[in-house]
């Protein structure tokens, strides 16, 4: 989603150290220039916009809006294919950082919702993220033009029933009736397998989000211009009152429902 110096592209994969690399280049004498239109308001497609807290950040001043495209997209936005920076990670760590993002921090914050301690564990993910959940999910980067249809329904399967049966507001009534009317975008794709944000093409540059200092010397080799990524946007699991166990289980089921489809030999 960033052009470097005309030549090859950083790909913001969610949760794979994204703000973390944005905001470094922000800091270098790099030029760099964003691979998609940037929203003159807060408005996204169908109507839909942003919630207020999207836009007010003082992470960047170069590329103010921080995205995630595909690597398909940015080719056609650029009008030609051209080198591409990828940060691999391991999927079920990944998984599990994109959903205290999404329901810790994301709808919480969009929506008001203070959680009951520790209510959010597997059950909550086996019980809602339902076979029409995930296929909604798994629709959205390719019907934009049912985008508002597609947030109806997944406010109405995942974040009514949050108000409804894990938070402890006391205002539940007031924020269910606000839901009906409400036109703010969620962005459920974040935890779309980190494979869908390739769409099928191999990066030219793939480096492990354990060795981000590879990066560093890739970007610093060839531009001769130094660059430092620290970590930036970090979640503190413990203060959002969410109780994932990261056990077998769900990685066999992240794996069944997000990953799999993606790593099949496919026989013509």
């Amino acid at each position: 989603m960033i052009l470097i110096e005309n030549e090859i592209v950083f790909v913001s994969t969610p949760k794979c150290a994204s703000i973390s690399i944005h905001s470094a280049l922000e800091k270098t004498n790099l030029k760099i220039e964003p691979t998609f239109i940037v929203p003159t308001n807060n408005e996204i497609i169908g109507g839909l916009k942003f919630p207020d807290f999207i836009n007010n950040n003082d992470y960047f001043s170069k590329i103010k809006i921080h995205g995630h495209i595909s690597i398909s997209e940015i080719y056609t936005f650029l009008n030609q294919k051209v080198n591409t920076i990828v940060i691999k990670r391991d999927f079920f760590k990944r998984f599990i950082s994109c959903f205290h993002y999404l329901f810790g921090w994301w709808i919480p914050t969009a929506y008001g919702i203070y959680y009951t301690p520790n209510v959010i564990t597997n059950e909550f993910i086996y019980k809602h993220f339902t076979d029409e959940v995930i296929d909604i999910i798994l629709q959205l980067p390719y019907s934009k033009h049912r985008i508002v249809e597609f947030h109806k329904k997944l406010k109405n399967l995942l974040i009514k029933p949050l108000i409804e049966n894990y938070s402890s507001n006391y205002n539940k009534s007031i924020l269910l009736n606000n839901l009906v009317t409400d036109d703010m975008y969620t962005n459920f794709t974040v935890i779309l397998s980190q494979e869908h944000w390739k769409s099928g093409y191999k990066p030219t540059y793939e480096f492990d989000i354990n060795e981000l200092y590879k990066l560093e010397n890739f970007i610093s080799e060839k531009y001769n211009e130094p660059i430092r990524i620290e970590k930036e946007n970090q979640t503190n699991y413990k203060k959002i009152g969410i109780n994932i166990i990261e056990d077998q289980k769900l990685k066999d089921w992240v794996w069944n429902k997000f990953e799999k489809q993606y790593h099949i030999k496919k026989i013509f």
